[in-house]
């Protein structure tokens, strides 16, 4: 029988039975350009089916197979080759389930302890991040830029997790399970405060990195690691560090334990379910700094003038610019030191197509020269900078960019001077 009829007769594929045959597992005749298969092949294939299930390897059936074809064993050697060979593979088995044994034993051990932290945090009020009383000094009104005082809210350790804040101008802001909310932000907040935020703790990293392209996750991954050298090189004793557009944490998370207990991190974003979320992650790593979760616009941020030490501007300017023609770090420039190190991530197309998302009015923000010449007439003098490979797909996040479109990111390290 030909090669077609012989794989359907065996319930197989066609690639199967010629790997067989590159292997010399099967022998079938060759008649000019075509394989003939007899009773002999048939029985060849059954007994690699047999084998396979038993666990022998390709490998290991070939010697087998060798055995009894060239040695023409009769049926009390091929009884005898066989059983030898059986028993050797029994051993083998038996030596791998002992192993597997052991690394489930170790496994188990491993979820049990998982367990029991996760039990601990979870029974545990400790680690509950909220506002201390002596970080009520860095906030102050956007608008009149007095200080806040008390109206109502309980005090719990020299720490508010509910409380609300006015200004002489009667400006409000809320403190809701300790993250802090402008006026503009409150109507979004009671929209989603029901959400299941720890179901969407336990699927969104896998989510994102399942269904994000890998060149990404490959630009997402050095740009991180680029930060992560710069940033070891600034002190951050004493320090108040601001990071514009926090999201889903990934630069915060990734440098958690590179600040100083003495540090004080503001985590900004205008999501308030990305910013419990990440509230509720954080608190579960138990940092060693202080961390002040603040949910406003990055216009109209709650924060004293002339505060910040550290800017991280990671993304923030970027995503701003895809619905501002303002570069944002104009807008939050009173907020910082006569001197401030910035750390800074910035969005290049390198093209815009025809059906691109960027509309023309925006693209400006996406260019270099434009960035840098931001950059400079703010006072940043470059210590670093590097861009990255260009990619072509992101991920659900990412869907800024069409196909045609390539983008790169511009990493960005300095120090500002500025007088006041």
């Amino acid at each position: 029988m030909k090669i077609g009829q012989f794989a359907r007769k065996n319930n197989t594929s066609i690639d199967t039975i010629r790997h067989y045959i590159s292997l010399g597992l099967l022998m079938p005749e060759k008649r000019k350009a075509q394989y003939e298969f007899d009773e002999n092949c048939t029985r060849d294939f059954q007994e690699i089916l047999q084998l396979k299930q038993i666990g022998f390897t390709l490998s290991e059936i070939q010697q087998l197979i060798l055995y009894r074809r060239i040695g023409k064993l009769t049926e009390y050697d091929t009884r005898m080759t066989y059983t030898s060979f059986f028993k050797n593979k029994k051993k083998h088995i038996e030596c791998e389930i002992n192993k597997l044994n052991e690394m489930k034993g170790k496994l188990d051990r491993a979820l049990e302890e998982m367990q029991m932290k996760q039990n601990q945090n979870q029974n545990s009020n400790e680690n509950r991040i909220g506002i201390s009383l002596n970080s009520l000094e860095l906030f102050s009104c956007p608008l009149c830029h007095d200080s806040f005082k008390i109206v109502e809210g309980s005090i719990k350790e020299d720490v508010l997790m509910n409380a609300t804040l006015k200004c002489s101008c009667d400006y409000q802001i809320r403190i809701i399970d300790g993250i802090v909310f402008t006026p503009e932000l409150i109507g979004e907040y009671e929209n989603v405060k029901d959400a299941n935020i720890s179901e969407y703790s336990e699927s969104y990293i896998d989510d994102y990195i399942n269904t994000t392209h890998l060149d990404y996750l490959n630009k997402l991954l050095s740009g991180l690691q680029w930060a992560s050298r710069h940033i070891s090189s600034v002190s951050l004793d004493e320090s108040v560090v601001l990071e514009l557009g926090s999201g889903q944490g990934y630069y915060l998370r990734h440098m958690l334990d590179r600040f100083p207990e003495s540090c004080t991190y503001i985590a900004v974003d205008h999501n308030p379910i990305k910013m419990m979320w990440l509230k509720k992650i954080i608190e579960r790593s138990r940092p060693r700094c202080k961390i002040l979760f603040v949910c406003a616009d990055f216009t109209k941020l709650p924060i004293k003038p002339c505060s910040i030490d550290v800017l991280f501007d990671i993304s923030g300017s970027s995503n701003y610019s895809f619905t501002h023609t303002e570069f944002l770090l104009y807008e939050i420039d009173y907020l910082l030191k006569q001197k401030t190190y910035l750390l800074g991530y910035y969005i290049l197309f390198e093209n815009f197509v025809s059906n691109s998302k960027i509309p023309a009015l925006f693209r400006p923000g996406f260019r270099l020269q434009q960035i840098q010449s931001h950059l400079k007439t703010l006072q940043y003098a470059c210590m670093d900078e590097l861009i990255s490979e260009p990619v072509e797909k992101g991920g659900p996040l990412e869907d800024y960019f069409v196909e045609g479109e390539r983008v790169r990111t511009y990493f960005f390290s300095g120090m500002k001077s500025k007088n006041h």
